[in-house]
């Protein structure tokens, strides 16, 4: 039998910190928690209690946003909803969620570094291992840091594959960002395990829902940008952006309409000329095949790649969605 050590006291485990350090933690940054009431710059040092609700039962709520040559996107949209996922599941947000900004800012100024994923969980809390909600001893703010990985240009020039998800989508809590993701981590495994790059679902009555973490857009041969109605599926960030850019795109002629309805698998089989998801991420990425066929011409097509250009010109532009951290203008 192995044998294991047993740290009996804080300074034991400070002891053992760098043999805990592994490769993937270069990736991580800064953690705030409201457990601890500070910043943590030592990825190897990150934690959240057991009992927390958010880590045995996913009874929490979260976004990620991204910080891009200094500028934090779309900010206040990622913030009210997850106002509204939490009020979705009567979670309290404690009260350190006022001071949102302000811990960016230092996280920010730890990380030392301009391009940022920039993530937000509020849990239930810690006290005990049961399903009792009442048992928690108050929610918990916990905010980290990360490098922004993008994907590489020739992913947005080439466009990615997607596998229809095996099973039907649950849209009972579609429109809460809560933790409770295995549905997600099941498409995507099944995509993966398929070759393709990312899963795509569809729910019980055979109409469009969204990715894993991303939503899914398409383009019809009649010039009609179509996305999923709310109803069915989390109201995304950027495809706010995405379909307030395709209005434009409708006064100027590239679309002939912009908007949200229900549309089945076979209609998309049949009419889509583009399909592509909407992501914190990556902003806009085509799909050019889908299922082992070829979606339109098997390219990017020109609504995708002109909504991306004018995402990118405005997450990188003095605008009402971005805040400069370093000089903290709006």
């Amino acid at each position: 039998m192995a044998e294991w050590p047993v740290y009996k006291n804080p300074q034991e485990l400070a002891q053992a910190v760098d043999s805990w350090r592994k490769a993937y933690h270069s990736q991580f940054l800064v953690m705030f928690s409201s457990y601890w009431g500070g910043f943590v710059t030592d990825p190897a040092l990150w934690g959240v209690p057991p009992d927390d609700h958010m880590v045995h039962r996913g009874d929490a709520v979260f976004e990620a946003f991204k910080c891009v040559n200094g500028r934090v996107y779309c900010l206040e949209p990622h913030l009210e909803r997850l106002k509204n996922s939490a009020l979705g599941l009567e979670l309290p947000l404690p009260e350190v969620f006022n001071q949102t900004l302000e811990i960016i800012k230092k996280a920010y100024e730890l990380g030392g570094v301009e391009n940022l994923l920039i993530r937000i969980n509020v849990s239930r809390g810690p006290g005990s291992f049961t399903v009792n909600p009442y048992d928690s001893q108050g929610s918990q703010f916990y905010l980290t840091t990360a490098h922004l990985k993008l994907p590489k240009e020739e992913t947005y020039l080439k466009g990615v594959t997607a596998h229809t998800a095996p099973f039907p989508a649950q849209t009972s809590f579609a429109a809460i960002k809560s933790c409770n993701y295995l549905q997600q981590v099941l498409a995507k495994k099944a995509a993966l395990d398929a070759g393709a790059d990312y899963p795509i679902s569809f729910d019980a009555d055979g109409l469009l829902t969204e990715g894993a973490t991303e939503n899914a857009v398409a383009v019809t041969k009649s010039g009609e940008l179509i996305a999923p109605s709310y109803k069915r599926i989390l109201k995304g960030v950027t495809l706010g952006r995405v379909l307030a850019h395709a209005q434009d795109l409708v006064k100027e002629g590239l679309l002939k309409s912009a908007g949200l309805r229900d549309i089945t698998k076979e209609d998309l089989e049949k009419e889509a000329q583009e399909l592509f998801f909407t992501a914190t991420t990556f902003d806009v990425l085509p799909i050019t095949a889908w299922d082992g066929r070829k979606v339109g011409t098997g390219e990017p097509g020109p609504v995708a790649k002109e909504l991306n250009k004018r995402l990118h010109k405005e997450i990188n532009g003095d605008n009402p969605f971005t805040i400069d951290l370093k000089g903290g203008q709006r």
